[in-house]
Order: structure tokens, then C-alpha cells, then sequence
């Protein structure tokens, strides 16, 4: 290895030093910029001279008070009093039906074409909307542009009555047995 001769270690020495003393003086500058810029203790402990604040009350970002609703507790609710005095009586909508015009219990085969009541089913409550949705097609439509609607829907109501819309609903295996096929 090469030894450097007495002049190129000297410059360097210098060099070094130069560069240390001017690390040092940047050091001392930035600190004494931080050291000012930080509030003294004794004056972050002193509380502020402005008035105090109501119990309750909120600053926005500019010092001005905000509004804060009221709000009622869940648990503390309770209904508004109703005077049932001054209420006018109420009218029956629906008229009672007379002795005489009551329904006859619908055969089994009228039970399961009918339409009134669906099963609590998806897959009727769909047929139920599909066959609505064909039979007021129809009903806008002349008779020749409507057939495959018309062959659709006398499917869709053999469909409802294989699946049991009408009364209980489907079983589990009718699904694959019932299905429309086209």
C-alpha cells in the first residue's frame, strides 16, 4: 500500500476540517432557529386570556361558537298525546259481506288454478308477476302479434298449477318436474 506523502495529508486534514467546522456551524444555526420558535414552558402552562367558554360549547376552526342540536335520548322517548276526542270517527272501507253472498270453498282443482291467493315461494311469486306482465301484453296487443305470448302464458298456468301456487306451494322435487321447457 501506498503511503501519501506529508502534503497530500495535510490537505486532506484541511480539507476534512473545513468540511466538519461548516457541518458544525449549520447545526448550530438550525437549532437556534428551533429553540426559537418553540413557546417557552412557562408560557404554554399560563392559561389564555381570553374569557372562558360556556359549559357546552364548540369552536369551528376560525374561534366562532357552533350550534349544537339538542338530542333526545332512544330511551327517553315518549309518544306525543293524541286527543281522541275531536277525532272524527272512522269509516269502514272494505263493506261487510252478507251472510248470504259467502264464498264456497273452492275445490282443490279451482284452488290451485286460482290466482288470488300465491304461495309464499319465490319461484311463485315470480310466475305470479310473469303472468300479469303476459296477460296485460295481450290485452294491448291484436290477436295474431300476441301468439307466442298467448302460448307462453297457457304454459306459465299449467306451470302455476303443477307447482301449487295456488294453495301450499311446490315440493322440493316439482321444481324439475314443473319447469317450462321450451
Amino acid at each position: 500500500m501506498e503511503r501519501l506523502s506529508m502534503g497530500e495529508e495535510q490537505g486532506m486534514l484541511t480539507h476534512h476540517i473545513k468540511w466538519l467546522s461548516n457541518a458544525f456551524i449549520l447545526l448550530i444555526f438550525y437549532g437556534l432557529l428551533s429553540f426559537a420558535a418553540e413557546p417557552e414552558l412557562e408560557a404554554l402552562s399560563k392559561p389564555a386570556t381570553t374569557e372562558p367558554l360556556p359549559l357546552g360549547t364548540l369552536l369551528d376552526s376560525e374561534g366562532k361558537p357552533l350550534p349544537i342540536p339538542t338530542q333526545q335520548s332512544a330511551l327517553d322517548y315518549q309518544s306525543p298525546v293524541i286527543d281522541t276526542d275531536n277525532m272524527p270517527a272512522k269509516t269502514n272501507t272494505h263493506k261487510a259481506k252478507s251472510t248470504s253472498s259467502k264464498k264456497k270453498k273452492q275445490s282443490r282443482k279451482q284452488q290451485l288454478a286460482s290466482r288470488e291467493k300465491v304461495a309464499n315461494n319465490p319461484s311463485c311469486r315470480w310466475l305470479n308477476a310473469r303472468m300479469s306482465q303476459l296477460e296485460t301484453q295481450i290485452g294491448t296487443r291484436p290477436d295474431k302479434a300476441a301468439s307466442y305470448q298467448t302460448d307462453e302464458l297457457s304454459a306459465r298456468q299449467q306451470e302455476w298449477q303443477c307447482l301449487k301456487c295456488g294453495a301450499e306451494g311446490p315440493n322440493q322435487d316439482d321444481h324439475y318436474r314443473c319447469q317450462y321447457r321450451r
